[in-house]
């Protein structure tokens, strides 16, 4: 997700190049938010983001890192909120539980 901020904000003419990385605990939960000021996601990929294979990348390599975060997360019985970040860019919110149940690993 670093990775994807990182070129996110490289494409991007206008505005600040900084990453945000904030991690923080509450009600139970870790809570990871990465954000960039880069070129936003498509809106024509946003749905879809978070299927193996999807990216906005033109390299060959790529689409595997978003879907693979999702499945750990929800394997641990956490979800991703994804909004943008006005003006530019996007801002990657993980909800992760800090104590595991019966139901995720």
């Amino acid at each position: 997700m670093l990775d994807n901020a990182y070129n996110a904000a490289l494409r991007q003419p206008a505005g600040s190049k900084q990453i945000e990385c904030l991690i923080n605990s509450e009600g139970g939960e870790a809570i990871v938010e990465i954000a960039d000021q880069g070129c936003g996601i498509e809106e024509s990929l946003r749905d879809r983001i978070f299927e193996r294979g999807v990216t906005s990348s033109d390299s060959g390599d790529h689409g595997i890192g978003l879907w693979l975060v999702r499945s750990y997360v929800e394997q641990a019985g956490g979800n991703i909120v994804v909004d943008d970040n006005i003006p530019f860019g996007t801002i990657f919110t993980l909800y992760i539980p800090l104590t595991r149940d019966e139901h995720h690993g």
